[in-house]
């Protein structure tokens, strides 16, 4: 071979090797219509991704359902979701880690809340006038889990609420404000709407204890330095959120994560620390008593691993 042609081959092979190298990872994120899934848009819209050299596409769902139906035929490689369904998905094969908290309860801002039906605002003034009233929810998902939160703190009767299953969160608000059902839980910015029509908030969040959102990605979707650059991506996104509401605002609009009329008297969402930091990653503890409570439910046949579903250093 000559030299001159094993420059050329030398110098082709470089580029290729250079070229291929500098490809962006790709990944379909699943979202749900909830006011934290902000985080993602925002990541995406400001090309904090990009930036990254990730190629992020960010598939909209309606239920936790659509979503694991979803990661089980390959359509993501992650999702914004909670610890619920994380565990319920690596059970049946779907392995993935979780890698950030987008949303967690404190006591400045609601994130959930039971609320009535604009027609039953006047009837039912407190938890305390609860008796077999008909409540929407989702088994087996966040919802449940904070129904039982909050019958747990307030000591309600287990006649207090009679579930009515309805999966997808829009349906839910609908029956509500149409008076199908007497109560539902919802999350925000659901909340402010229905108290915009006339619903009254009779319990939320704030005094619980929980990790309510997170992220997660499939197993070996990107490699420890790339998922680094993606946990950045989303700490950065959740500074321009606190720093930018204005346009923050005009973003959930526009991919319609907040109604229109009540926009003018929405809270904006605090996703980060004073240091621009998310939440920290869910504890052993807060673990624990997921996986137990999903035990008792029958939702999983086995005690998870900790380090099995949660990124770990």
């Amino acid at each position: 071979m000559s030299f001159l042609r094993f420059f050329k081959l030398s110098t082709a092979l470089i580029l290729f090797c250079t070229v291929t190298g500098s490809e962006a990872a790709k990944l379909e994120i699943a979202t749900l219509p909830a006011a934290d899934s902000l985080i993602l848009e925002t990541a995406c819209a400001q090309g904090f991704f990009k930036e990254r050299n990730l190629e992020v596409e960010l598939v909209p769902f309606k239920s936790a359902l659509e979503v694991g139906a979803a990661f089980r035929a390959g359509r993501i490689s992650g999702q914004f979701g909670d610890l619920l369904n994380v565990m319920v998905q690596n059970e049946t094969g779907v392995l993935q880690k979780v890698v950030a908290v987008t949303t967690h309860t404190e006591k400045k801002q609601r994130r959930f809340a039971l609320v009535t039906s604009p027609s039953k605002a006047a009837a039912i003034m407190s938890t305390d006038d609860l008796k077999n009233t008909s409540t929407a929810m989702s088994s087996n998902t966040i919802i449940e889990y904070l129904l039982d939160g909050m019958r747990n703190e307030l000591k309600l009767a287990e006649d207090a609420l009679s579930f009515k299953e309805i999966k997808q969160i829009p349906v839910r608000l609908q029956l509500l404000l149409t008076g199908k059902v007497d109560t539902a839980l919802l999350p925000e910015p659901l909340v402010t709407l229905a108290v915009s029509k006339g619903s009254r908030v009779l319990w939320d969040d704030r005094r619980l204890n929980e990790t309510l959102a997170v992220i997660s990605l499939k197993d070996g979707i990107l490699d420890r330095k790339e998922t680094d650059e993606f946990i950045a991506a989303l700490n950065e996104a959740a500074s321009f959120i606190k720093d930018n509401k204005d346009a923050s605002l005009k973003l959930m609009l526009k991919k319609r994560l907040l109604p229109k009329e009540i926009a003018a008297v929405y809270e904006m969402i605090d996703l980060c620390d004073e240091k621009g930091q998310l939440p920290p990653l869910p504890s052993k503890d807060e673990f624990s008593r997921v996986a137990s409570w999903m035990l008792q439910h029958g939702m999983i046949k086995k005690q998870p691993r900790y380090e099995d579903l949660i990124l770990t250093k």
